[in-house]
């Protein structure tokens, strides 16, 4: 098993472009630790194999093992079509399974939001089908391209608000989080004051405030200063569940996704694994410019 497992953990820091260094930084670890582990010289602990699985997005079967489970479908979607005054989604037919890291793109009115809101249920498709393996109301977190918040809350009431919605009780694990998202100076500042990166990082920690299988992010580093920006993509690793993003930060989308699909004409006109963008000697961005002219 050793020797599955160093292999595994070195093909797979391999294929996320991680130095040994960079994985132990990301799992506050000594860059010692990880080449041990590699050597088969000691073991992980629990708690650092769940957090290597999170990071390079697979099984703990998988990562130790080097075998898959069964491929866990978390929503089907089939000939979903939606009109406006014309016809805006015309058939879009896509899988989400358990673990997908799914870049969505496609050009302004393309349809992006509109798929979202359809899959949230915030509007209903005019024809379709909807094959949903999880149920929204426990499972299912959304960052909205626009944030939702309470003007006149204090940012501490907005996040308690939130967390007594999905009745989380912990305020350790409240302000713990506050912390991580370098928000605790601003507990008491209403988010009308709030700066534009700010409401985007409460934005973020509250969507990500409770688990989830399938977390849907609109546009979330639109408003962000940089700082927020690297924030979310670092914190995007330690997120369970399946996560599907619509993006054009294309040099984010070679680190941090699996898959990138390209909504174009009201069709999902490609979907392809970034490994297969990759394997042509192609950019996301190059591939990306090709399929969307």
């Amino acid at each position: 098993m050793k020797n599955i497992f160093s292999h595994q953990l070195i093909t797979l820091r391999r294929q996320k472009k991680l130095s040994q260094s960079s994985l132990a930084n990301k799992l506050y670890v000594a860059r010692q630790s990880i080449s041990k582990w590699e050597n088969g010289d000691s073991d992980p602990s629990i708690e650092n194999l769940i957090n290597l699985a999170e990071i390079f997005n697979v099984d703990l079967d998988y990562l130790v093992f080097g075998t898959n489970n069964a491929d866990n479908l978390v929503l089907k979607l089939s000939q979903i079509q939606k009109s406006f005054y014309q016809p805006v989604l015309k058939g879009v037919d896509l899988e989400i399974y358990s673990r997908d890291r799914i870049a969505l793109l496609g050009s302004n009115g393309s349809g992006k939001s509109t798929l979202f809101k359809i899959i949230i249920g915030l509007m209903k498709a005019d024809s379709g089908r909807i094959e949903n393996h999880i149920n929204n109301l426990d499972s299912l977190n959304v960052m909205p391209q626009d944030n939702v918040l309470i003007d006149s809350f204090k940012l501490n009431e907005q996040v308690q608000l939130t967390a007594a919605i999905n009745k989380i009780t912990s305020k350790t694990f409240i302000q713990d989080m506050i912390k991580k998202f370098s928000l605790t100076p601003y507990i008491n500042t209403n988010v009308s004051k709030l700066s534009g990166g700010q409401k985007r990082r409460l934005s973020l920690l509250l969507s990500l405030l409770r688990p989830s299988k399938l977390l849907l992010l609109d546009e979330p580093t639109v408003g962000m200063d940089l700082e927020t920006i690297d924030f979310f993509w670092n914190y995007l690793d330690h997120v369970s569940g399946s996560v599907v993003t619509v993006t054009h930060d294309f040099n984010q989308i070679d680190k941090f996704f699996s898959r990138v699909v390209l909504l174009k004409n009201g069709i999902i006109d490609q979907n392809v694994s970034v490994d297969t963008i990759h394997s042509h000697n192609q950019t996301i961005e190059q591939w990306y410019r090709h399929f969307n002219d």
